[in-house]
């Protein structure tokens, strides 16, 4: 269940014990249990729909990504995937048509 195997440096570690069993767990995000307090709910997340992604923007958290491709791209150098500039361009296509 620990995530510090795949955690980045840039990337904070929480170190969570349950006090009824004293299992503990490192996560670099505790997800839903942040909002629940309940041990099950540890690295669950919400995920959002992209049905009419492009219609929200700005993107992310601060509005830091003006445009889908903004997206794309960061999403690029933030793990090194491999997309060329067309396939780049051809993904922030396809987002923006859902």
């Amino acid at each position: 269940r620990g995530r510090s195997a795949v955690r980045t440096a840039d990337l904070p570690l929480y170190t969570l014990k349950n006090i009824a069993t004293g299992e503990t767990i490192e996560t670099s995000d505790p997800g839903v249990a942040m909002i629940s307090g309940k041990w099950a709910d540890i690295g669950k997340v919400k995920v959002p729909t992209l049905r009419a992604v492009a219609a929200r923007a700005p993107h992310f958290h601060n509005g830091s990504a003006a445009q889908l491709i903004d997206v794309v791209r960061f999403y690029e150098r933030r793990f090194r995937i491999g997309l060329s500039p067309r396939e780049q361009d051809d993904l922030a296509a396809f987002l923006a048509s859902l």
